[in-house]
C-alpha cells in the first residue's frame, strides 16, 4: 500500500509544481474553512458544508481577479455565473470508490463536479461525460495534460488552469471499507502509536499483543482498553462518561467473535460478529428505546460486504423498507469504473395510500417502479438521458403544461413488456440500460432528448391522465424517515438557506436510503456504528493518501 501511495503522489506531482494539499481542494487545502471559522475542519463538520464553504470562498476570490485576456471578460463572467448556479444547487458528487479523499468528475448517480458543471453548461454534457469516462478521479491538471479539447476549453474560458483547478473539490472517502488491521505487524516490545492528542499503547511478544493495552484521547482519558494473552482477550471501548460503548473478543490481535455495541443510555445498539477483524454474519441494530425495537437486520459476507436481504423497521416495529443485492447478469459488480451498471441493489418500500415504490440502483443509473391499484409507471434515470418515464407497455410518458399528458410508443418487445407487467424491476432495468447504452454508442453519446427512438406522441385520455397524476404525486410525497435514521446523517446547515433538495435528502426515507446504498450499501445509521467501533480498535489505520503514516522501518525511518 505504501508503494501505491508514493506512486499516486508522484503522478500528481507531474502536473503541478507544488504537491497536493490535504483537504477540500488540492491547491487551497482547507483555507476556506479556516478563513470562515478560524480553525481546521474536524470530524464533526458536515462534508456538504465543507464543499459549500470552499466553493463560495473560491468564487469570491475569482470574482476579484481579471480575465486572462480582455476579450474573454464576458466568457469568464458567464462561467462564474454558472458557478453561482452550481453553488445554489448545493449538490456535489460522492466518492464511493477510492479509499482516500479524491476528485470525482461525475459520480455514479450522474452528479457532476463544479468544473464539470462549467464545462457542461458552456459546451455540453457530452464533453463532461467523455472526461469522466477517462479521468473520473483525476485532478484537472492531469486531465488537461491528456485531453487537448480540455486545454482548448480552458484557453477560451478567461480563467487560468490554476484558477479552475482551485475550484475542483476533493470528496471524502467511504468510511467503512477504507480500514485495515495490522497491515504491518510491529516488532516485539513496547508499542506506541501517536494519535491526535492521544496514543495507542501496549506490548508485543512473539508477534502477539500481550498484557495491558489501551487507547487514550487528548485529555488522557481512556477511550478503549483490554488485557491480552497471546493476542487473545476482551476489548472494551468506552463512551465519554466511561460507560461501555462496545465490547467483544480479540483473537490473533483483531476482533473475532460475538460483539455488542451500546448507546450512552446503556441500551443495546447492535449485536453481531467479527471474524479476522471484519464484520460478518447476521447483525441486528436497535432503537434507543425501552421497547428495544429492532431498527434493521441483515447479513455481511466474509469481506464485510452486504449480502442477502436487509430489513428496516420503524420504532413501532413495522417494516418500512427491504433491500437486497441484485446484480443483473450482464453487469459486472467488480467493475471499478462502473461503466456497465456495477453492483445492483433493489429497495422495496411498503404500500402507502395504495401505492408501492420499488427501486433498482446501478452505479450511474436507476429504475423506479411506482404502482397503484390499476396502473404502474417506471422512472428511468442515467447520466446521459436524465429521467425518462415509461408505462408498462413501453410508452414514453411526458407531461406538458399546455398539452397535458402525452405518450409515445417506443416499440418494446413482447418480452420486455411482459417483464414490465410482472414488476421485475432489476431485469427490466438491465434491458432498458442495455438499449440506452447501445443508443448512446451508435449516436456518439447523444441523449434521448436528441434521438427519440419512439413514435410521435399522442394525447392521453382524462381518466388515464388522472391515474398518472396520482402516481407522480405519490412519488413526490415525502415519507418521513425515523428520527434515529435522520440523526445519523449530517445536520442541515444553519448558516444559510436550506434548499428543497437538501430538505428531502435529510428527511425522506426513500431519498436517504437510495442515496446511501450504492457500492458500499452504506446506510448511514448502520455504517456509522461500525465507523465508531472500528476507530476504537488497535491496529486500525485508514489509508488517506494525504495523511498516511507508515510504521517505522528497521532503521527507524518511515
Amino acid at each position: 500500500m505504501r508503494a501505491v501511495v508514493v506512486a499516486v503522489l508522484a503522478l500528481s506531482a507531474t502536473a503541478s509544481a507544488a504537491p497536493p494539499r490535504p483537504g477540500a481542494n488540492h491547491h487551497l487545502g482547507d483555507d476556506s474553512w479556516i478563513a470562515a471559522y478560524g480553525r481546521p475542519p474536524d470530524a464533526g463538520d458536515r462534508e456538504a458544508d465543507r464543499m459549500h464553504v470552499h466553493l463560495a470562498f473560491i468564487r469570491d476570490r475569482l470574482g476579484h481577479a481579471s480575465p486572462t485576456r480582455p476579450e474573454l471578460a464576458a466568457r469568464r463572467a458567464e462561467l462564474l455565473g454558472y458557478l453561482d448556479d452550481y453553488i445554489a444547487k448545493a449538490t456535489t458528487p460522492v466518492n464511493d470508490a477510492l479509499p482516500w479523499r479524491s476528485p470525482v468528475f461525475i459520480d455514479e448517480r450522474g452528479t457532476v463536479c463544479a468544473v464539470g458543471y462549467l464545462i457542461e453548461r458552456s459546451v455540453g454534457r457530452a464533453v463532461s461525460e467523455q472526461i469522466a469516462a477517462r479521468h473520473r478521479y483525476d485532478f484537472l491538471e492531469d486531465i488537461a495534460a491528456d485531453m487537448p479539447e480540455v486545454r482548448a476549453w480552458i484557453e477560451s474560458s478567461g480563467l487560468t488552469l490554476d484558477e479552475l483547478a482551485s475550484i475542483q473539490p476533493a470528496y471524502t472517502e467511504p468510511p467503512v471499507d477504507t480500514w485495515h488491521a495490522w497491515t504491518k505487524r510491529p516488532k516485539d516490545g513496547a508499542y506506541i502509536k501517536q494519535l491526535d492528542g492521544g496514543a495507542v499503547t501496549g506490548t508485543f511478544k512473539r508477534g502477539r499483543m500481550e498484557g495491558a493495552w489501551q487507547i487514550t484521547g487528548d485529555d488522557q482519558r481512556v477511550l478503549a482498553r483490554g488485557t491480552m494473552h497471546h493476542g487473545r482477550g476482551t476489548w472494551t471501548a468506552l463512551h465519554d462518561d466511561g460507560s461501555v460503548f462496545a465490547t467483544g473478543p480479540f483473537v490473533d490481535n483483531v476482533a473475532n467473535g460475538s460483539w455488542k455495541i451500546y448507546y450512552p443510555s446503556g441500551r443495546l445498539r447492535a449485536e453481531g460478529a467479527f471474524a479476522r477483524g471484519m464484520r460478518v454474519g447476521r447483525w441486528r441494530f436497535y432503537y434507543d428505546t425501552p421497547a428495544h425495537t429492532v431498527m434493521a437486520r441483515g447479513r455481511f459476507g466474509p469481506a464485510g460486504d452486504v449480502i442477502g436481504t436487509w430489513k428496516q423497521f420503524d420504532e413501532a416495529g413495522a417494516l418500512i423498507a427491504k433491500a437486497r443485492v441484485e446484480t443483473p447478469g450482464s453487469w459486472d459488480p467488480g467493475d471499478r469504473d462502473r461503466q456497465n451498471g456495477g453492483e445492483g441493489f433493489t429497495l422495496e418500500l411498503p404500500k402507502l395510500d395504495g401505492v408501492t415504490r420499488t427501486f433498482h440502483l446501478g452505479s450511474d443509473r436507476r429504475l423506479e417502479r411506482i404502482a397503484g391499484a390499476h396502473a404502474a409507471i417506471y422512472a428511468y434515470y442515467d447520466s446521459w438521458d436524465g429521467e425518462l418515464l415509461f408505462d408498462a407497455d413501453g410508452e414514453l410518458l411526458r407531461r406538458d403544461d399546455k398539452a397535458g399528458w402525452q405518450a409515445a410508443d417506443c416499440h418494446w418487445s413482447a418480452r420486455k413488456r411482459r417483464i414490465a407487467k410482472t414488476g421485475d424491476v432489476a431485469r427490466l432495468h438491465e434491458l432498458i440500460a442495455f438499449e440506452a447504452d447501445r443508443r448512446h454508442r451508435s449516436h456518439d453519446g447523444e441523449s434521448a432528448s436528441d434521438i427519440d427512438p419512439c413514435d410521435e406522441p399522442h394525447a392521453i385520455d382524462a381518466a388515464r391522465a388522472a391515474e398518472l397524476d396520482a402516481l407522480v404525486a405519490a412519488r413526490a410525497r415525502i415519507v418521513p424517515a425515523p428520527a434515529a435514521v435522520i440523526a445519523s446523517i449530517s445536520e442541515l446547515p444553519s448558516d444559510r438557506p436550506v434548499t428543497e433538495d437538501e430538505r428531502r435528502e435529510h428527511t425522506d426515507l426513500a431519498t436517504i436510503l437510495t442515496a446511501h446504498m450504492r457500492e458500499y450499501f452504506a446506510w448511514p445509521h448502520i455504517d456509522s456504528v461500525f465507523v465508531d467501533a472500528i476507530t476504537t480498535m488497535p491496529g486500525r489505520e485508514i489509508y488517506d493518501w494525504f495523511n498516511y503514516v507508515a510504521e517505522p522501518d528497521d532503521d527507524g525511518t518511515n
